[in-house]
């Protein structure tokens, strides 16, 4: 009965869940530092205009004490293009201005009022809590300011991906 008794409080003890103490509202700008083990955040980025439709998202998953980003960037006006990037381990240092902390501090700063049409920006997605963050532009010049900004940050993660590059024209022949 002892044994019976001992293996029921084990199988109490392992399949009791930790509740993650992030929060999205308090902790995205310091997320990096403050994501626990099992964690995950979800960014989604609307690179829509005009008729180019695309989007990017930026998954992070903290495992052993370790943050790791894969990113997914589609491509779905004309011909729909596809790609995921390899899983990267996010290399974040406080000082750095190029890191997603500090463009997400950058969007609050610049945030606009969610318009009636279209869909925001970015939005930062915590699924453990279902908890969201939406951060918006105000028209065309608004949004690709902030697209650039992204843009750098990419490039340092990613300095080899060609994925939205637009390939050089050939050179003019010659008569």
């Amino acid at each position: 009965m002892k044994k019976i008794i001992l293996l029921f409080a084990l199988f109490i003890v392992f399949s009791c869940k930790r509740e993650s103490k992030f929060d999205l509202e308090k902790d995205l700008y310091q997320f990096s530092e403050k994501m626990e083990n099992g964690d995950t955040l979800e960014v989604y980025v609307n690179l829509s205009a005009c008729m180019f439709a695309a989007s990017e998202r930026y998954n992070f998953v903290k495992e052993n004490d370790t943050l790791y980003l894969e990113t997914h960037s589609e491509i779905s006006s004309f011909e729909k293009q596809q790609q995921t990037s390899p899983k990267i381990i996010y290399p974040f240092k406080p000082k750095n201005s190029l890191s997603f902390e500090n463009y997400f501090k950058y969007l609050k700063n610049e945030n606009r009022a969610k318009r009636e049409y279209g869909s925001s920006l970015v939005t930062v997605y915590y699924p453990n809590k279902n908890q969201r963050q939406y951060f918006s532009d105000d028209g065309l010049g608004d949004k690709f300011t902030k697209l650039d900004k992204l843009s750098l940050i990419r490039k340092k993660l990613y300095p080899n991906d060609k994925f939205f590059e637009t390939p050089k024209p050939p050179p003019p022949s010659r008569k």
